[in-house]
């Protein structure tokens, strides 16, 4: 029987590995984080440059006239605003408000949130390598193959895209949802739907791209746990999903008020065109040249995915062990998909894309990349798989060369600096500074088409319009008529007016259902005016009040009334549901005395693998960046 002294120590070594552990994942993706902070990456980021600073900006303004959830913003639309947020997934954007608050600019915000992202993926894919294989050295080699894929450093330094951040955050719900089918519990229900809710309202179309695997996640959980564990996991993404009906239910009712489909127009953003040819998806990382401006990572994915996912489907087909048929037939599955995605790059792939594409299918893809979502995940857990299959004496010493060379393929990527520069971005503009910009780019509703404009305007923006609606509340004031006042606000729009004749006023505000229209308090209907999109109501002769007012669609006030008593649900079940559950390990099958030696590297991760992690850091930071051109050319 084992005494007392010896569980504390038994404890403590649980305590002390899980900490050193959890230490090195922590560290791991500050090799890009650091560059993340350090650098203007808002400036050589498409999208950053051009959307993602001035939207959260537009989101702050509205929020200080006090929307909780602005979906209807000032500044855009030559100043008459436009409903982005409603859909637009909003979270990243309550995010920068929030670091926002205490004075950091939000061009630092958007820095800050990329760091943070990386941090965030490689937690949440060592935790659900811990998960899987109950080995934290694999779990490490998991996370920087997550973490230092090109793929997602492409996505995050070079198109500065929420889909990033979306990706950075998907080992999270695949761990959550694992963790709720191992032991259910109310508290573990509400985080896994809480973080499939996240996870929508990040990036809704990252969370559309990724739910096959999040499908064969399923298929996993039913293999290991049966239906009992499959309804749990169900159940957390139904919930999730009711959780954020404020945003999905009226993005699903009110698409049709807005030109989505300007954004499938251009033959340049079609999955139709443009393939990758093979030497490209599977390139070696590019050197950056200093002196150029066309610098780019590229639509690689790296030459690890070619190597491992073969690897790993041989393997799973030789597995050794008559009880791991179900995590060789369950990882064989996944790689495959994993295949099958990078196959969908090539032009091999063309009549497939011309197929379904007619079928509104995916739509709204544009490019062929935004597939890519879900490899990264796919690799790091086909990757893991394969290494736990190694002699047990071999498996930390494999795990830690992959860790290795994960991250050293990704160092010529690691410079943000010298990748395309889009342009000054100020440290904290203003809403005249967005609308400013969007006039002078052309992208009056932030938006890269046209895709969230309201379908009634057709004409394009001009600064002389932009001027006339900055100066007056309508556009059609009748000869002898006076603006006795006026007010415009976030949602509001206020005039007091006196006029000789009866007259249909064009309201300087974009007609958008969820306006309401009041003639000295008294509800009038509103229409919009052909082409300017204005709002337009009857006036009649005389001295009167005219309100506008952003009052919201029966689509939104019945999202919030779903997701409001969704969230009390949650939080009943969150506080109600104790009833203790046995766990059922849901690591790779094996002997028990497999699994006890698993947990046994797990109590005692390598010292090394630190000692690996700090000699990269110092090579890098105090040889290699400052004294060479051996990562970049010049």
């Amino acid at each position: 029987m084992v005494g007392e002294a010896e569980k504390r120590q038994i404890c403590r070594k649980r305590f002390d590995g899980r900490v050193f552990s959890w230490a090195l994942a922590l560290l791991l993706p500050l090799f890009a984080a650091v560059p993340a902070l350090v650098n203007p990456i808002e400036e050589h980021a498409v999208d950053a440059a051009l959307f993602h600073v001035y939207r959260a900006v537009v989101f702050a303004a509205a929020q200080a006239d006090g929307w909780l959830y602005p979906r209807w913003v000032p500044g855009i639309n030559g100043g008459l605003g436009g409903p982005l947020f409603t859909f637009y997934s909003p979270l990243i954007y309550f995010l920068m408000t929030v670091f926002h608050a205490p004075g950091i600019p939000f061009a630092l915000t958007w820095r800050l949130v990329v760091a943070l992202s990386f941090v965030a993926a490689s937690a949440g894919m060592f935790g659900l390598g811990l998960a899987l294989f109950r080995r934290a050295d694999v779990a490490l080699a998991g996370a920087a193959l997550y973490v230092f894929s090109p793929y997602l450093l492409r996505v995050l330094f070079e198109v500065g895209s929420p889909q990033g951040i979306a990706t950075a955050f998907f080992p999270w719900v695949l761990w959550s949802l694992l963790v709720v089918a191992e032991r259910p519990s109310g508290l573990r229900f509400a985080l896994a739907a809480v973080s499939w809710g996240v996870f929508l309202l990040i990036h809704n179309a990252a969370a559309f791209l990724a739910f096959p695997v999040v499908g064969l996640f399923l298929l996993l959980i039913f293999l290991r746990r049966g239906s009992k564990g499959l309804l749990s996991a169900l159940g957390a993404i139904a919930f999730g999903s009711l959780l954020i009906a404020f945003f999905l239910i009226p993005f699903a009712v009110e698409r049709p008020f807005v030109q989505l489909e300007s954004a499938a127009r251009q033959a340049w953003t079609s999955p139709v065109s443009n393939p990758v040819p093979l030497a490209k998806l599977f390139a070696w990382p590019q050197l950056m040249d200093v002196g150029l401006g066309n610098n780019g990572i590229g639509e690689t994915v790296g030459p690890l995915p070619t190597l491992l996912l073969p690897l790993s489907l041989g393997v799973a087909l030789f597995r050794r062990g008559r009880k791991q048929w179900a995590d060789a037939l369950w990882v064989s599955i996944l790689v495959l998909w994993g295949l099958w995605t990078l196959w969908m790059q090539t032009a091999f792939a063309t009549p497939v894309w011309e197929a379904i594409i007619p079928l509104g299918v995916m739509q709204y893809l544009n490019f062929r990349w935004r597939l890519l979502t879900s490899v990264c995940s796919v690799v790091a857990i086909a990757a893991g798989f394969a290494l736990t299959q190694a002699p047990r004496r071999w498996i930390g010493w494999l795990a830690g060369l992959l860790m290795f060379i994960a991250v050293a393929l990704a160092f010529p990527l690691l410079y943000p600096q010298h990748l395309p520069y889009y342009g000054d971005v100020p440290l904290s503009p203003t809403v005249d500074d967005v609308r400013a910009f969007t006039l002078r780019s052309g992208l009056a509703d932030l938006s890269g088409f046209g895709e969230l404009l309201p379908r009634w305007r057709t004409v394009p923006f001009t600064p002389e319009e932009a001027d006339r609606i900055a100066a007056s509340p309508l556009s059609n004031l009748p000869e002898g008529g006076r603006v006795l006042r006026w007010e415009r606000r976030t949602g509001i729009l206020e005039a007091e007016l006196e006029t000789p004749v009866a007259f249909q006023a064009a309201l300087h505000a974009l007609y958008f259902p969820g306006w309401a229209g009041y003639l000295d308090g008294v509800p009038q209907p509103l229409q919009p005016a052909e082409g300017s999109g204005y709002i337009l109501m009857d006036i009649p002769a005389g001295r009167h009040t005219v309100l506008l007012r952003y009052e919201g669609t029966t689509a939104q006030r019945v999202g919030g009334w779903v997701s409001g008593l969704t969230a009390l649900a949650l939080l009943a079940l969150a506080a109600f549901w104790r009833r203790p559950a046995v766990a059922q390990d849901l690591s790779w099958s094996g002997t028990e005395q497999d699994k006890s030696r698993a947990t046994e590297v797990y109590l005692k991760p390598r010292w090394w693998v630190a000692g690996l992690l700090v000699g990269l850091a110092a090579l890098k930071t105090f040889w290699l960046d400052p004294h060479t051109t051996f990562l970049r050319h010049n």
